[in-house]
Parts: C-alpha cells; sequence; structure tokens
C-alpha cells in the first residue's frame, strides 16, 4: 500500500509565505496539507477554515485537512454551512479533522464548559452528517437542537476524521469508542511523530475497536507523523516504511524546515 504524504502547514509564514509553500507542495506531488488550529494562543496561528479557504484559493489539486478543527468552540449549523461550502469551492478537497479541544483556557474564553464538550462532540458530528446529507433536517439533542435547516450547497458528505492528543493505547475507552463509531479516520497527535512503537499498537486497538463496532477497517484512514531529521533521508524511509507496515495510510511531515519539502518528497517517493 502507497502512503499518501503530506505536510503540516508552517503556521508563522505570512500570506504570501504560505502561498508560495502550498503551491511548491502541490507542484512537488505532495498529497495533502494538515493545516492546524488555535483560537487563542500566544503562538501565531490561524483559525483553521479560513486558512483552508485561502489554500483551496492557490491550489488545484491537493487535499486540505484540518487537524484539528476544534469543533465544541463552533455553533454546528455554522460548521457545517462553512464547511459545505469550503468542499464546494475547493472541487472537494476537503477533508475534516475534528477534534474536542485540550486547551481549558481557550474553551472557557468562548464559552464552552469542560463539563460538557464530550457531550456536546458526539452530537455536533452525529448533527453534520445530517446536515451535509438532508434538506430540512431536524436534530434534537441535549445541547444541540435545529429544525427544518437546509444547507445549500450541500456537499457530498465531507470525509470526517477525529484526532485525539491525549489518546493513549491502553486508556481513555471513551475516545477510542468515539473514533472507532464516528470516524472516517484517525489523526494521530505530533506528540506520536516516530514513535513508530506506540502509534502500532494505537492503530492495533482501534483495528479491534473499529472491527468490533461493525465497521470496514480496510475503509478507515490513520494518519501518522514524521518530525524529520535533517540530512538523515535513511532515517526518513525507513520510519515511512515502517508507519506503513504499523496501518498508517496518511504520513504527514512535521517541521519547520522548508528546505525539505523537495528532498523529503523524492526519499519518501523515490
Amino acid at each position: 500500500m502507497t502512503l499518501r504524504l503530506g505536510w503540516t502547514v508552517p503556521t508563522a509564514l505570512s500570506p504570501a509565505g504560505l502561498r508560495a509553500f502550498a503551491v511548491t507542495a502541490e507542484s512537488l506531488g505532495y498529497d495533502h496539507l494538515s493545516v492546524p488550529e488555535h483560537l487563542v494562543s500566544g503562538v501565531p496561528a490561524y483559525e483553521s477554515l479560513t486558512l483552508v479557504a485561502f489554500l483551496a484559493a492557490v491550489t488545484t489539486r491537493i487535499e486540505l485537512a484540518t487537524a484539528m478543527t476544534i469543533l465544541p468552540h463552533r455553533p454546528v449549523v455554522l460548521a457545517a454551512k462553512q464547511t459545505a461550502q469550503l468542499a464546494h469551492l475547493s472541487g472537494d478537497r476537503l477533508r475534516l479533522g475534528v477534534a474536542i479541544g485540550s486547551d481549558p483556557a481557550e474553551s472557557a474564553a468562548l464559552g464552552v464548559a469542560p463539563g460538557t464538550r464530550a457531550a456536546l462532540f458526539e452530537e455536533q458530528v452525529h448533527a453534520l452528517r445530517l446536515l451535509w446529507t438532508r434538506p430540512d433536517a431536524d436534530f434534537a439533542g441535549e445541547h444541540v437542537a435545529f429544525s427544518g435547516v437546509t444547507l445549500t450547497p450541500r456537499p457530498r458528505p465531507v470525509p470526517l476524521w477525529m484526532g485525539g492528543g491525549t489518546l493513549r493505547t491502553g486508556g481513555r475507552p471513551g475516545s477510542l469508542r468515539r473514533i472507532a463509531t464516528l470516524a472516517d479516520g484517525f489523526t494521530m497527535s505530533g506528540l506520536l511523530a516516530n514513535r513508530v512503537d506506540r502509534g502500532a499498537a494505537l492503530i492495533a486497538e482501534l483495528r479491534t475497536a473499529v472491527t468490533e463496532a461493525g465497521r470496514d477497517w480496510s475503509a478507515f484512514g490513520i494518519e501518522a507523523r514524521l518530525r524529520p531529521a535533517p540530512g538523515r533521508p535513511d532515517t526518513w524511509r525507513s520510519l515511512a516504511d515502517a508507519w506503513r507496515s504499523a496501518g498508517a495510510t496518511h504520513l504527514t511531515v512535521t517541521t519547520d524546515d522548508l528546505s525539505l519539502l523537495a528532498p523529503l518528497h523524492a526519499a519518501l517517493t523515490g
């Protein structure tokens, strides 16, 4: 199986730098760009959907993935409308990665009570899929409720992946169940970059959970992370091969060293 290769977008770049980076990555043949998000942060960061819109306008082929859009920080009807439009305007190049969020200060600033995030998130995921596929959609949950909502244009269903920055093997069964039953794929945290041993164990747990949920594991995506050591193309290839053997379908490079764009792609695809 061939790994789909991508790169995490360095969010400290200027608008001109972002444009040049995206165009270069696409021209080299990378399969996707991964867009991180922080809404309230002391470090340079963009809102993920705004950045996806910008990148969609300057590229034509490459997939645009959010990693991760913090779903509880948005009204779900607005999120559904924004993502439907992004999918439509980009030519169905959006892969929406969503997460609950792990920054209490950020959640508090956006009016989300920490104790409600998990239940709110699950209702939002169900609501998103409903809004993307049905006219006059109704939803009545504990945290989400709407009636007679129609999105126009409606996209083909957007691939909806989940992340779990704190997901670890042998723990957090609620997170594992949520991903296995509700997501189309799983995006690993950067904390697991190059940690193939831990990542492989987590992939094995997810495979069991997805299968037990009655879903097709072969259709479930796994995005692993590569943090390259400069000047070590031998290790780049060996790590990519190890992630492929562990069951990853996608591999995303996480580094701000843009001089590695071309040599990494050559090393991993040659």
